[in-house]
């Protein structure tokens, strides 16, 4: 399915950018895990060279251009070229809008928004040289529908997405495909949060729920994605927690309502909340 491809995992040293990583291995792929955290990337190639010798880990972080060039720089050497990037690199830095400092916002913006956009720019070279690409951006529940204390990453996710859909507006004729992925899956970043604050949030029965949710069960998606079968496919935002997949839609208005009137009134504009309810926000099918 992969064979002879050239897969760049970012965050591809625990969660769901390893299980990514694994599969990629096991369909046949040549892949590059990249990690901030030096033990994580002795970890996980510990682990993959198991699988295929055809995996090659860095450690760097993807918060800045020069480090995203050496990625992209270094992967091209091993290699030969990129076919793929997963954009799975991402952190925390929870806080309430009050309280919540402006490292803790700029830092998260680095590594989950800027990140991406440095690693787009800087395998872009060798994908338009080949005349083919894929590029799946992992995103969040939280940049489409929110979530408290999450300021900083909720504008990063969301912000990605949006990215997401101008990318494969802009490469779609260079045979580039772009598109975006919202995983639930349990994972070590799940567990640094305390168990008290995701009952709070989350409820006793979605966290349960969440914590059945696999990073394996991830991994499928994204290789479809990035496959030739995947060619057809761009500027889309799919979801997949456990067994269920969602195709979500952006593009067009979930409600329209024409005034009865030149322009809307105060009272059209009551009796319409009222009557679709608009106060009630969604809850997300991913939690």
């Amino acid at each position: 399915m992969l064979n002879d491809k050239v897969v760049l995992v970012t965050g591809g040293g625990r969660g769901i950018g390893f299980a990514i990583a694994k599969y990629c291995l096991e369909h046949g792929a040549s892949v590059v895990i990249v990690d901030h955290v030096l033990e994580r990337v002795q970890r996980a190639l510990s682990s993959l060279t198991s699988i295929s010798e055809r995996v090659h880990g860095i450690f760097e972080s993807v918060s800045y251009q020069e480090g995203a060039e050496r990625i992209a720089n270094e992967t091209v050497r091993k290699f030969g070229k990129i076919d793929a990037l997963i954009n799975n690199a991402a952190i925390t830095k929870d806080n309430l809008l009050l309280n919540m400092t402006d490292d803790e916002f700029n830092e998260v913006i680095d590594t989950n928004l800027k990140g991406p956009y440095f690693c787009a720019k800087a395998v872009l070279p060798s994908m338009l040289e080949q005349g083919s690409g894929k590029i799946v951006n992992m995103i969040a529940a939280s940049g489409v529908s929110g979530n408290p204390g999450q300021t900083n990453y909720a504008a990063s996710k969301g912000g990605l997405l949006a990215m997401t859909l101008t990318w494969s507006a802009e490469l779609k004729r260079k045979n580039i495909q772009v598109n975006a992925v919202i995983p639930a899956a349990w994972t070590e970043m799940s567990e640094s949060i305390p168990e008290h604050v995701l009952l709070k949030v989350l409820g006793e029965e979605r966290l349960k729920k969440l914590k059945s949710r696999k990073p394996s069960q991830v991994a499928p998606l994204i290789g479809f994605l990035i496959s030739d079968a995947g060619s057809k496919v761009s500027g889309q935002c799919f979801g997949i927690a456990g067994r269920e997949l969602t195709i979500w839609g952006f593009a067009r208005p979930e409600i329209t309502k024409i005034s009865s009137n030149e322009e809307w009134t105060y009272e059209e504009l009551c009796r319409l909340v009222e009557n679709e309810r608009l106060w009630q926000k969604p809850v997300s099918p991913f939690l």
